[in-house]
């Protein structure tokens, strides 16, 4: 059978391989990669008329067996007629059902997969899915691409800081620039208050109905461009952004600061590594903008903080989902050297918080287990 390649989550080095939808398949693929025998599977047939075969796959000595136990568990306890794709049983099984945070991590990839296990972390494989869930998840995970191994950390560093700047664009720019137009001008230089109340000459809507204007005017583009086939879904992405961006400024409905402004917006969304991160930080994005409407800076502050609230509220099998940020004397800190900055590799020589506290230690001097 032809391995696809991977396309959601492309590296630059490393594996092209991505999963199949057929379960066997994916098994083998992790099994060529982790040739140990303590890898382990536990099978479950989920959905009374759907029979989704189900395999659970951990290493033994790695994983805690009470993680084990809970998966198991909480996916055995789907009571549902029909469960056709591992989205479905994500809903149902993960620990806050309202927060938009994605609390399991999907991959198309098998390397991925296999570093996860190798980390202590379990994976779920569903037939006729073509992805793996992998727990316990947390926020600094998600923002980890699979090739952050294979290259120089300093490049790598550089990346994951580029990652979380876009991360924060992608939620807060839109906010910001509404708050300082229409709220604290004195916060910017003369020359762009002028540049800009000059660009802003005729248009008739305040400054949040433009960017709502074109956010949302930028959700359709990005809607049309997914559901339409290949190469007329990046056509319509290109042309429709262009067309719609030119002809709105040339109308006066919007002024060229706000285009930029949604752009870099856009840009920020898609530089982060993970799809269902980007899709949170979406809904975050016209929160943090209503709030900023109203209460300008003040707003844009509070939707910081409660934000970082909810994120702090959230586990993931017991593990904070802000870690290592928070809770890093959980494993002495040695995380943070794979956190936002990674460390050389040969002095990443523990596995992270999810392995087992004996098992944690997985280089020694000469570099051998």
């Amino acid at each position: 059978m032809d391995i696809p390649k991977a396309e959601s989550e492309k590296s630059m080095r490393g594996s092209r391989q991505a999963f199949t939808e057929q379960l066997e398949e994916n098994l083998k693929l992790i099994r060529t990669r982790i040739q140990d025998e303590r890898l382990r599977k536990r099978h479950l047939i989920l959905g009374t008329r759907t029979k989704t075969k189900v395999s659970l796959l951990y290493v033994e000595d790695l994983a805690y067996e009470g993680i084990v136990k809970e998966v198991y568990k909480r996916l055995d306890g789907i009571a549902r007629d029909e469960v056709l794709d591992s989205g479905v049983a994500e809903q149902l099984t993960k620990g806050d059902t309202r927060s938009p945070f994605p609390q399991y991590q999907a991959t198309e990839r098998p390397d991925r997969t296999a570093q996860a296990l190798l980390e202590g972390r379990v994976a779920v494989l569903f037939d006729h899915s073509p992805e793996a869930l992998l727990l316990p998840v947390t926020l600094n995970t998600l923002f980890q691409a699979s090739d952050d191994y294979y290259r120089h950390f300093w490049i790598v560093s550089f990346l994951r800081v580029i990652r979380w700047l876009a991360a924060f664009l992608a939620a807060f720019l839109p906010g910001l620039y509404v708050a300082a137009t229409g709220f604290h001008t004195q916060i910017l230089p003369t020359n762009l208050i002028l540049v800009m109340a000059e660009a802003r000459k005729g248009v008739p809507f305040p400054g949040i109905v433009e960017v709502l204007l074109m956010e949302l005017s930028f959700e359709l583009i990005r809607e049309a461009g997914i559901r339409m086939p290949g190469a007329i879904g990046n056509t319509i992405g290109i042309v429709g952004g262009l067309i719609v961006g030119q002809s709105a400024v040339s109308a006066n409905l919007i002024s060229p600061m706000t285009v930029v402004i949604v752009a870099f917006t856009a840009l920020g969304s898609f530089s982060v590594p993970n799809e269902e991160v980007s899709e949170a930080l979406r809904l975050v994005k016209y929160l943090i903008l209503v709030l900023a409407g109203i209460w300008g800076i003040y707003g844009v502050v509070l939707g910081g903080w409660l934000l970082l609230i909810h994120l702090a509220g959230l586990k993931s099998f017991e593990i904070p989902y802000l870690y290592p940020f928070t809770g890093g004397e959980m494993n002495q800190g040695a995380d943070l050297k794979d956190s936002l900055i990674r460390s050389p590799m040969n002095r990443m020589w523990k596995r992270p918080v999810f392995a087992r506290r004996e098992q944690r230690v997985r280089m020694g001097k000469s570099g051998k287990e």
